[in-house]
């Protein structure tokens, strides 16, 4: 097998051509010269094609009236940046994107090429037709265009890059797209980049495997950032394994200009459309600890249909259509705000919709890159035009009743109720959401923090879970959203309750647990530094794989109401005066004088030490099971 691979790859090499564009006249090339239509009437499976045109940049190619012949070789390359003058963005994704594009496919006045196939209709068009071949990838490249409003045979939908007819494995890197090249003329299109199912003889292939901006293990991520902005949509594949990483996502190259197409009177669509089936798709950050921080995305703001009826839109990432979309993922991104984390953008809209299977938004906590994980989630800004009679009343839209979210590690600032909206079928879908993991439902979901809480004790319960299903509970604590707490609507009168700083999580029932009793928790959280007068929040977070797992199967609670922190109380433990071992019928009775003290027992004398549910100063446990024991102070 190894040895068949390497010999298709030699082949491959040896018949591989660079096709070099040298003219930016699409209609009449000179008799020496290569015209990118000719390299794309040329181009062969595993070709190059790169960009040599004369005199100085940017070259703006303009797209001929038919559009550019489709492309149906596999494995092609074009590449923008070998163009002269042209040069990779170098700065990481918290930075203004500062690539020099050197050639611009214009379709400002002409077409592309009309899509007329299964998935596309006549009446839509692109400017690069990826028709059947699969792993093409195109590359520091810009487009200009328009944004076709009222869409026909005469006048097509227009699109940069589609992905038609059985594409695959397409990737779409350092490009601009809508954006001209100093940095703010806006000339959007109806899509970035697009990929719809085709069926052959009623058999589905979806496009599959695409990837936007920063692939897997990249050796210069930066380079590999695309700008997307000014459009009506910027991403709708219809596929599984969809990766968007490090993109500005209708946000200017600066970073922190967002493009609102309802505030300049255009039509909107959210940001990123995931189609027919949705599994594996990764937004944000993959936490392999290679490239995570620069594997971000920026999201500009959307505005929702009941502040702008025509051009608003319900969400920001839309899942839509059949399947169970597993393992999706929506990581270390940054939604409504910019790249220096303070510069807000107008957006009031659920930041995802449609999430029905295993999902993650946010950390997994595996102990790589978490914090980079979190992501960073902006809502309901200018406070002004986001009043109660027009917010949205959601944060997860549309999530399904079987779906298992895991929401942690995210700054999260005046958002509705996440994960989950209690309002939603008047009040009867939260039951039935967490009723795969809790016992009682009717006796809450929502976790509970004690008021006598202070910043050496964190005291609470948490909603009694199925252990046998889901047998690990963390509690993760936060600083509450000042914002949120200071926001309310007649339905849901409790203010906004979410966190903004995450602080640290701990494993309820573990040995740092001084509380043994199952569902109550005593934490010592000396350790966060909190001072007295300070407010927390916490969510409990049930899971089903250990502590520490890569994408651990986990469902996150809603937040609980606040709690300010008193003056810490503890009481230093004195000294035992004595330890009495002695048997009681067939049981083993260990006693101690002494106030202060934690017992705990384990298998071996070097651990693991967990606390056991002494009473006072005493604790029995049945004759047969050989352990070992200590007192402890907390």
């Amino acid at each position: 097998m190894l040895g068949w691979v390497g010999a298709g790859l030699v082949s491959l090499s040896t018949q591989a051509a660079v096709i070099t564009v040298t003219t930016a006249n699409n209609v009449n090339p000179g008799a020496a010269e290569i015209s990118l239509v000719k390299a794309l009437e040329t181009v062969a499976e595993g070709d190059e094609i790169r960009f040599n045109i004369p005199g100085p940049g940017p070259h703006y190619l303009i797209t001929p009236s038919g559009g550019y012949p489709e492309i149906t070789a596999h494995g092609i390359t074009i590449n923008g940046y070998s163009q002269p003058g042209s040069t990779a963005n170098s700065n990481g994704i918290l930075a203004p994107n500062n690539a020099k594009i050197g050639i611009f496919l214009d379709s400002r006045e002409s077409g592309g090429t009309v899509l007329n196939c299964d998935g596309y209709s006549s009446s839509e068009s692109a400017v690069l037709a990826v028709a059947g071949a699969t792993n093409v990838a195109v590359r520091g490249l810009g487009f200009l265009g328009r944004i076709v409003q009222s869409v026909s045979e005469q006048d097509p939908a227009l699109y940069f890059v589609a992905f038609a007819n059985k594409a695959s494995g397409g990737h779409v890197s350092g490009c601009w797209m809508g954006v001209d090249a100093d940095a703010t003329g806006l000339f959007g299109a109806n899509a970035g980049v697009t990929g719809f199912r085709f069926r052959d003889a009623g058999v589905p292939f979806l496009t599959d495997n695409i990837t936007l901006g920063v692939s897997v293990g990249a050796t210069n991520a930066p380079a590999q950032f695309n700008v997307i902005a000014g459009m009506e949509l910027p991403v709708i594949i219809e596929g599984a394994n969809l990766r968007v990483s490090g993109n500005f996502l209708n946000v200017l190259p600066s970073g922190t200009n967002d493009v609102n197409n309802s505030l300049l009177g255009l039509p909107n669509q959210g940001v990123i459309q995931v189609g027919r089936d949705g599994s594996g798709t990764l937004i944000g950050t993959d936490g392999d600890g290679v490239n995570d921080e620069n594997e971000r995305n920026i999201f500009g703001g959307v505005i929702p249909e009941t502040v702008d009826p025509v051009n608003g839109y319900r969400h920001v990432i839309e899942f839509y259509g059949g399947g169970a979309r597993e393992n999706v993922i929506v990581a270390g991104n940054y939604f409504g705000v910019g790249i220096d984390g303070t510069t807000r953008f107008t957006n009031g809209v659920p930041v995802i919709s449609g999430l029905t299977g295993l999902s993650r938004v946010g950390s997994d906590f595996d102990g790589v890159s978490d914090p980079i994980e979190g992501n960073v989630i902006i809502n309901n800004y200018p406070s002004g035009l986001f009043t109660s009679d027009v917010m949205v009343r959601d944060f997860l839209e549309n999530a399904g009743q079987g779906a298992v979210i895991s929401l942690r590690g995210n700054r999260l600032v005046n958002n509705f109720a996440p994960p989950v909206s209690p309002l939603r079928d008047a009040g009867f879908f939260i039951g039935g959401y967490y009723s795969k993991a809790l016992l009682d439902v009717g006796a809450g979901v929502v976790p509970v923090l004690a008021a006598d809480s202070d910043i050496g004790r964190l005291k609470g319960s948490v909603p009694a879970v199925d252990d046998i299903v889901y047998p690990v509970t963390l509690v993760d604590v936060y600083a509450p959203d000042a914002e949120g707490l200071g926001n309310s609507v007649p339905e849901l009168e409790n203010a906004f309750v979410q966190g903004s700083v995450y602080l640290g999580t701990f494993l309820e029932g573990g040995a740092a647990d001084l509380n043994p009793e199952p569902g109550l928790f005593e934490f010592d959280v000396r350790s966060l530094g909190l001072l007295e007068g300070d407010r927390v929040t916490i969510t409990a977070n049930y899971s089903q794989d250990p502590v520490g797992t890569r994408n651990a199967r986990t469902l996150t609670t809603p937040f609980s109401l606040p709690a300010t922190l008193g003056a810490a109380v503890i009481v230093p433990p004195t000294k035992p005066g004595s330890v009495a071992i002695g048997r009681v019928g067939n049981q083993i009775r260990i006693s101690w004088e002494g106030t202060g003290f934690n017992l705990q027992s384990a298998p071996s004398v070097s651990g693991p030490w967990s606390n056991e549910p002494s009473t006072g100063g005493s604790f029995t446990t049945d004759i047969g099971v050989e352990r070992f024991f200590r007192l402890s102070s907390p």
